[in-house]
């Protein structure tokens, strides 16, 4: 594998981690803006700093740190290691709900549209087994919680949703 493939994957396993423990996409930003422009041992006061304060994303701080002392030797590497965890925070953030996205599509759209609707998007977010469903839509004049509600009997109906709590909420266009 090269190198290059080596950092990005290391930059991506930080960007999970960030991401679970809480850890905001502007923290790993700041982190990285700070590799840039000062000295590594800078950085590690830094991050022992954030540690000690016991901010939210605690486990994301550590991993940094761990990485910061693997590459100690090696600044190049570890600015582009945080370059990519920059990268793909938001992908790693959005990718447990994509296989949820993908199945649901279909049954939303099919949904909306037996009421006489336009789909025009879906936007989910998952907190451990809660899925919140935002459903955008034109030209309905129904019951917004009608219409939600049998959406989420529908999706309900399908396994991948079966053992998650939804909400679903309907905006109007």
């Amino acid at each position: 594998m090269s190198e290059e493939k080596s950092l990005k994957l290391e930059g991506e396993e930080l960007a999970r981690v960030a991401v679970s423990s809480g850890m905001g996409t502007k923290q790993l930003q700041t982190i990285y803006r700070l590799v840039k422009s000062r000295p590594l041992a800078y950085v590690e006061a830094y991050l022992q700093r954030q540690i000690g304060r016991e901010l939210r994303g605690y486990n994301g701080f550590l991993k940094t740190l761990e990485l910061l002392r693997k590459y100690e030797d090696n600044k190049g590497a570890f600015q582009k290691v945080l370059m990519y965890a920059v990268m793909l925070y938001e992908y790693c953030e959005k990718e447990p709900t994509m296989k949820f996205k993908a199945a649901g599509l279909s049954v939303i759209e099919g949904v909306v549209r037996s009421r006489g609707a336009v789909f025009d998007s879906v936007k989910m977010e998952l907190y451990r087994k809660n899925l919140n469903i935002n459903v955008r839509v034109r030209r309905f004049y129904g019951s917004r919680r009608d219409l939600a509600m049998e959406i989420e009997r529908a999706l309900k109906s399908k396994e991948e949703f079966s053992n998650l709590n939804l909400k679903v909420w309907i905006e109007l266009r």
